[in-house]
């Protein structure tokens, strides 16, 4: 599915808290969080998310473990833990 379609970076604000680092991520088009796929690697964070006629792809070059994520109205929330 990933291959044939035309990738596109989507637009991306973060929140940075005493504790916590917030990713939301806008993706028009994505339906579910079924159409959306998370790697957490060594030292970066990669997403990929399927709307109808392209992929949606970001790296997040942190290497900080995910809290918890969400998806509602075509957008994507990111918690991730930024405690030392």
């Amino acid at each position: 599915k990933f291959a044939n379609l035309p990738k596109e970076e989507p637009k991306t604000s973060i929140r940075r808290f005493s504790d916590k680092i917030i990713y939301e991520i806008e993706m028009p088009g994505v339906k579910s969080i079924k159409d959306v796929a998370i790697f957490q690697l060594e030292n970066s964070i990669e997403i990929k998310a399927l709307a109808k006629n392209k992929i949606f792809y970001k790296i997040i070059k942190v290497g900080l473990p995910i809290k918890k994520y969400n998806f509602a109205k075509e957008k994507l929330l990111l918690e991730l833990d930024a405690r030392d």
